[in-house]
């Protein structure tokens, strides 16, 4: 985790390999992530920019953080997304479900 970019919100910076091992890894992570906000909408930012490769399990585990969040009113992005994650979301029709953006830099 990187130093909150505002209160309330956790920046996490995923890269390497996301198989199935990794995203069950993955998701208890973001999800005690998320049971830690004790913000009114709390927020999950995701940099994917250095992920090689990501299977589905990696993008169940982001659509689980995503749903933990909205439930309490928070939100979830990705930012930088890399190849491999891009044709994860393409492939399933999630690329409109996560919210993607670019950090600008």
């Amino acid at each position: 985790m990187e130093p909150a970019p505002a209160p309330g919100v956790v920046l996490v910076a995923i890269g390497g390999e996301v198989d199935l091992v990794a995203a069950g890894i993955l998701e208890r992570f973001l999800l005690g992530a998320v049971a830690e906000q004790r913000s009114g909408k709390p927020g999950l930012i995701i940099d994917l920019s250095d992920a090689e490769f990501f299977g589905c399990a990696g993008l169940n585990a982001l659509l689980a953080a995503q749903r933990r969040l909205e439930r309490t009113g928070g939100w979830l992005r990705l930012v930088d997304i890399s190849t491999a994650v891009s044709r994860v979301l393409d492939a399933n029709g999630m690329n409109t479900h996560l919210k993607v953006t670019t950090s600008g830099t």
